[in-house]
């Protein structure tokens, strides 16, 4: 994805649907929603929006929810959609019927019956609550109900396929795809570059360049005068000030301009939240660490960093599958930043850090209950979080704490977060806002095997 040519405005708008389908319909043709766990711990008041229509949770989507009552990631939405649910229950009292739901004549029902296995092909009759939805969603189709089983979970909506049910991925969170990478191409006047370089800030409306001011802030530029260019920035007050191609960060240098603009807004302290996207090979990882480093040995800003990953790895298996006590459990995961470290510098160096504590590499689940003081924080594959956890991560930033959020959204381990959701969903929603900024970084520093191989891998997802 490459930066957008002005002028041409960019724009964007969150989706406010739940699922595909009509906005209205009359009561006889009220339409059946079948909604599985994973929409209630991603989005714990998902029940209220679906319009006028009937939503239906079977029995064991309760039991699920108690069972992560005390997920330290998932916890909190499991327990927010119990409290929900018991706020029905006092005033409605019983749930085994329909009750209404929303601003807009739906209604709501915890369904105990419709559980009969034998619906279903012989293959799928199981121990399985993913098979005991899927049961209760095809009896009520087979009373001549219009049924759609609504779920985050790919493979339950591949099972749903399989057994001739509709099924849908839950919507509402996710974001139409503006094609924002952070960075703009501009043409402008010679005199606008040179008062960059004499050290001034350029107000976009005073040099008939109004769609400039309309960017969200932090948003890079390629300025361009013939054969002269420089590199800018929005600024919160929209002013465009120069982005100086020299700035380093811990010894490391920007390259290409998607990463120097990067590197000038890791290294502003009054940018509370910076995305990095782009594909693997980038360069998201090296300038987050470097950032953080440099931060603390050398700036002294913050008291160290600290480095999250989520735990899913390529196979799908998770800690409790390796041996070992929790610190040689994350050590696979943890690999990925000293591998990244390392060949940035030198022994010694990586000595003094883990000598003195400066760096830290947690698992995400540690991220619970604590508050992050005078801390750089980097989030690493943040592609794999849901969007409410994400948010979860960023309320847990405590005083003079930032942090980096490195993201590829074509390698999303996780198969409950979408394309369009998750950190897609964070960016489009804090976009302009002058705490955050996002770059997405195009060019790879990888070998060009290495280059040629996600660019194949990418063209086939």
């Amino acid at each position: 994805m490459t930066a957008q040519r002005l002028p041409r405005k960019a724009s964007g708008h969150s989706s406010t649907g739940a699922v595909s389908g009509p906005e209205k319909a009359p009561e006889s043709q009220q339409h059946m929603y079948v909604l599985d766990t994973s929409v209630l711990l991603s989005d714990p008041w998902a029940v209220t929006r679906f319009a006028e229509h009937a939503v239906v949770l079977p029995l064991v989507v309760i039991s699920e929810l108690e069972a992560k009552r005390h997920h330290p990631e998932l916890g909190w939405f499991a327990r927010e959609s119990l409290r929900m649910l018991d706020d029905l229950r006092r005033q409605y009292g019983r749930l085994d019927a329909p009750l209404p739901i929303g601003d807009h004549g739906g209604t709501l029902q915890v369904e105990l019956n419709h559980s009969d296995p034998s619906v279903l092909p012989s293959g799928f009759r199981t121990d399985s609550n993913d098979h005991r939805i899927l049961a209760c969603a095809l009896n009520l189709a087979a009373e001549n109900q219009a049924v759609t089983l609504v779920t985050k979970d790919i493979p339950l909506r591949v099972k749903a396929g399989a057994v001739g049910l509709e099924a849908d991925e839950y919507r509402a969170q996710e974001v139409t795809p503006s094609g924002w990478t952070g960075m703009a191409d501009v043409d402008v006047q010679q005199d606008v570059i040179d008062a960059l370089f004499g050290g001034s800030t350029v107000d976009p409306v005073e040099w008939g360049m109004d769609e400039l001011a309309e960017l969200p802030c932090h948003t890079g530029l390629r300025l361009l005068a013939g054969s002269s260019s420089a590199l800018g920035r929005i600024t919160a007050d929209k002013r465009i000030r120069l982005v100086r191609g020299d700035r380093e960060a811990f010894g490391l240098h920007g390259r290409s301009a998607e990463q120097r603009v990067a590197l000038d807004l890791l290294l502003d302290s009054d940018v509370g939240i910076v995305s990095l996207g782009g594909r693997a090979g980038t360069g998201k990882s090296a300038l987050a660490l470097c950032a953080g480093l440099e931060a603390v040995m050398e700036r002294r800003q913050h008291r160290k960093v600290v480095v999250f990953r989520p735990v899913y790895a390529v196979g799908g298996q998770d800690l409790g599958y390796l041996p070992g006590s929790e610190s040689e459990k994350m050590q696979p995961w943890a690999q990925a930043v000293f591998d990244t470290l390392g060949a940035l510098v030198s022994q010694d160096v990586l000595d003094e850090v883990f000598d003195r504590g400066m760096l830290e590499v947690l698992p995400l689940t540690h991220i619970r209950g604590r508050s992050l003081h005078d801390t750089f924080v980097i989030v690493d594959e943040a592609q794999s979080l849901e969007r409410n956890v994400l948010l979860t991560v960023l309320s847990r930033l405590g005083t003079a704490s930032r942090v980096v959020l490195t993201h590829d959204v074509a390698q999303r381990d996780n198969l409950r977060v979408g394309r369009h959701d998750g950190v897609s969903a964070v960016i489009e929603k804090l976009k302009g806002h002058p705490l955050f900024a996002h770059v997405t970084l195009t060019r790879s520093e990888r070998s060009p095997i290495a280059a040629l191989v996600t660019e194949m891998l990418e063209d086939h997802g």
